[in-house]
């Protein structure tokens, strides 16, 4: 396989963005130990049969080991819930499971998926890397495999995004900020932290995120809004102004 360096090493194909954020919480820890060698390692196919791991699965975990391996970085977030504004951090953590590294058969999209850590927080899915080179997930274990962001950089874009407006003003999430989004001007695509099921668009003062949600109970799509200084406030303001007085009054039960 050809040699890559690993991330923290080689940040050049990264935006300044996230280059910032490896650079001022991103470290390396020592490397969970593998279960055994990986021309022996064994998984189970479709059919539930264990088999010898195929070698794009081979290849697909050792240039995730060698390019992401062990990388460890704190992504802080800030959202507005019940009106109260709350900020947090997660560490992020790129490493395989050692003796419980498991992989699976995608049955839907062909090729497999192997799972690693992760986010450090409690969650209700698994953290796959395809052989595709994608991030995805399953919900309780049981779900088919859901493709979350194309590539591990679109991932870490993403976060880098994230991280950068968390100390900026959050909006109420949804509802009329999301149908006043289209009132925004100056909001630009930022592809290299955006794809389908994900995107993010940024001016100076205003950051909007639209993502898929994948909770079963709340499907559907989620619009998140955050602004800075008094001119990105304003201009939220405005637009949500204007959003509802195209929405015209509110009618209320019994009044003609």
């Amino acid at each position: 396989m050809k040699f890559r360096m690993h991330i923290l090493e080689d940040l050049s194909r990264l935006s300044e963005r996230a280059q910032d954020l490896l650079r001022r919480t991103g470290r390396r820890e020592r490397p969970t130990p593998f279960a055994l060698p990986t021309e022996l390692w064994r998984v189970r196919d479709r059919t539930g049969k264990s088999v010898p791991a195929p070698i794009e699965l081979i290849i697909r975990l050792e240039g995730f080991e060698q390019r992401f391996g062990c990388l460890r970085y704190v992504v802080r977030r800030s959202r507005l819930i019940g009106g109260e504004r709350y900020e947090g951090a997660r560490e992020w953590e790129y490493n395989h499971l050692g003796v419980r590294t498991a992989a699976w058969q995608d049955r839907r999209r062909g090729g497999w998926y192997v799972e690693w850590i992760g986010e450090h927080v409690s969650k209700p899915c698994r953290d796959l890397i395809h052989t595709d080179g994608g991030v995805g997930t399953d919900i309780n274990g049981s779900s088919p495999y859901l493709p979350l962001a194309p590539s591990v950089p679109h991932l870490i874009e993403s976060h880098a995004l994230a991280d950068s407006v968390a100390a900026w003003r959050p909006w109420p999430v949804g509802g009329p900020t999301a149908e006043a989004v289209v009132l925004l001007d100056g909001l630009v695509d930022v592809p290299e932290a955006s794809w389908g099921s994900s995107r993010w668009r940024l001016s100076d003062g205003v950051a909007v995120m639209d993502e898929d949600t994948w909770d079963p109970q709340d499907p559907g799509r989620r619009t998140l809004v955050w602004s800075r200084d008094e001119a990105g406030h304003r201009q939220v303001r405005e637009a949500l102004d204007a959003s509802r007085r195209r929405a015209g009054p509110v009618a209320r039960p019994g009044v003609s």
